[in-house]
């Protein structure tokens, strides 16, 4: 019985102890759980901010990429532009180097031209005055108008030019067409009218207006020779005739010169 006293005595303040302790341990593990959360809640919002920043990162790291990749073409196509100037400027360059010869050489020919041009002139005179004479007055007419634009400080060096080739063109032509015009011609001391014949220059011919007198330009004496009206009045009459458009042409049966062989 006392044992038992003894048993509940000790007991009672054992379990007070341990209700004591119990209450202890519920105080701290209460403690303990609020931290715990508290860390959690901690490392939940880090983990939020850690994803957020990946997020970020990852955007960024998409945004740059695309960056890049327009930059990158970018570059490409600026280099392709790029090789296509240098082969302009490489072109144009040439092209530099050809005009700045030109120049040279247009300033070579500008000191040379008016020697050229004289030279022509003369040429073109004393061939004028040793063909046969047809047109005169108008030929002589031409070559003292080219003979003033030279002369002339107000024409330009390409137009005294230009009028030099255009005299040499006209005379040129001459070899090429026929014509028939009237004039006033010298015959055996007498002025008579006449229509002189022009077949390009292998025949100058003339006949008097009342068709009496027929003659040539004989080039070998340099003077007018009087042909048979027998044999040549009636051809140089319908030859002057299709000459002036006034018949058909035809065949023109003409006195001329029998070719020199060469030398």
């Amino acid at each position: 019985m006392n044992n038992r006293r003894f048993y509940y005595k000790v007991l009672a303040p054992f379990a007070s102890l341990m209700v004591a302790g119990a209450t202890q341990a519920a105080e701290v593990d209460t403690s303990i759980i609020d931290q715990a959360l508290n860390l959690i809640e901690q490392q939940n919002e880090a983990a939020v901010a850690s994803q957020e920043n990946v997020t970020r990162l990852s955007n960024s790291a998409s945004t740059l990429f695309e960056e890049f990749k327009l930059e990158n073409d970018n570059l490409e196509a600026m280099l392709v532009l790029n090789a296509g100037l240098r082969k302009q400027i490489s072109v144009q360059e040439e092209n530099i180097a050809t005009l700045q010869q030109s120049i040279t050489d247009v300033a070579v020919v500008t000191q040379e031209m008016p020697l050229l041009m004289t030279k022509m002139l003369a040429s073109i005179e004393q061939f004028v005055e040793l063909d046969l004479p047809f047109q005169q007055e108008e030929r002589r007419a031409r070559l003292q108008f080219a003979r003033d634009a030279i002369d002339s400080p107000d024409v330009s060096v390409a137009e005294k030019f230009r009028q030099i080739l255009v005299l040499y063109q006209t005379e040129n032509n001459y070899g090429r067409t026929h014509e028939t015009y009237p004039t006033t011609l010298n015959v055996e001391g007498v002025d008579r009218d006449v229509d002189i014949l022009r077949v390009g220059r292998i025949a100058l011919l003339y006949q008097t207006k009342d068709r009496t007198l027929t003659g040539a330009w004989d080039k070998a004496a340099g003077a007018w020779v009087t042909l048979d009206p027998v044999e040549y009045r009636t051809a140089v009459q319908r030859a002057i005739s299709v000459s002036s458009g006034l018949v058909s042409p035809s065949i023109l049966e003409i006195p001329i010169v029998a070719p020199e062989s060469a030398q």
